[in-house]
């Protein structure tokens, strides 16, 4: 994907992202939730293909934000519809949710967990209010993400476990299948694993011949506009499912001890 189109969708992000003091939150991995909706992989022809990809500043993935309307206009030109989200720290739930309570907030009841084997507990219950419109500004379609956030002890700040869901039709939901997945059945569910390695540059920074080649095969991912013009290197996971009309989305983010079999496990776990 060129580098410049890249630095575009990072900056016209940032410009919608207002922040506001009083009530301001933003889940850590906010940015790539939203990005991993509007930006799909890019192929020779300008179509978009591919719905996960990991593009963003670390460091402004991690500050304390609020989405208040994020409308993505740099790609209008490939005739995308734009998706607004927010998400506020009013509705943000600190005690584990009852499944009256998360029906009642997003409207449908989906698998989750309090805590996992691996040490990670539940933090908060949140959940993302999406919107997408057309070209027009005409509203598609308005739907809720349940949003469910986990730590465990020692975590530090640039770390962040979360689990997301929406209701969603399986032909969407394999459009959104990287390439580079790892693919396994359990009970009847089949469950995709992905990790590829992000890199945050300053902006203009021109990947190596190796970088891009790496990029091509879905490998890594440039994030432009590194706020401390320092070259940072993340390791990113994610794992996701689909059953019962939902798409289920595990993402980890520096996390490093966190191996392929526990990202699995953790999936498993949700699955029972």
């Amino acid at each position: 994907m060129n580098s410049k189109f890249n630095e575009k969708i990072d900056e016209k992000i940032k410009e919608c992202l207002i922040y506001k003091s009083d009530n301001a939150s933003v889940p850590e991995n906010m940015f790539f939730k939203i990005k991993n909706e509007i930006l799909k992989e890019k192929d020779n022809e300008g179509v978009f293909t591919k719905k996960h990809v990991l593009l963003k500043s670390r460091t402004a993935i991690i500050a304390g934000i609020l989405v208040v309307a994020l409308s993505v206009t740099c790609v209008a030109a490939t005739n995308f519809s734009s998706i607004f989200g927010s998400s506020s720290i009013l509705t943000e739930v600190k005690t584990f949710p009852s499944k009256d309570k998360v029906k009642e907030t997003v409207g449908f009841i989906p698998k989750y967990v309090e805590s996992f084997k691996n040490g990670f507990e539940f933090n908060t219950f949140n959940y993302t209010n999406k919107e997408i419109q057309d070209e027009k500004g005409t509203t598609i379609r308005k739907y809720k993400s349940a949003d469910f956030y986990y730590k465990k002890d020692g975590s530090k700040k640039d770390q962040s476990l979360s689990m997301s869901i929406q209701k969603t039709d399986e032909k969407s939901f394999n459009e959104g299948i990287s390439k580079n997945a790892i693919s396994l059945e359990y009970n009847g569910v089949k469950i995709m694993y992905n990790s590829k390695q992000y890199k945050s540059v300053p902006n203009g920074y021109k990947p190596t011949d190796e970088e891009k080649h790496l990029q091509n095969e879905g490998l890594l991912q440039i994030g432009y506009g590194s706020e401390d013009e320092k070259v940072e290197v993340s390791q990113v996971q994610d794992i996701m499912w689909y059953e019962d009309g939902l798409s289920y989305y595990i993402i980890n983010m520096n996390y490093n001890g966190l191996s392929k079999d526990d990202m699995i496990n953790m999936a498993k776990e949700v699955i029972d």
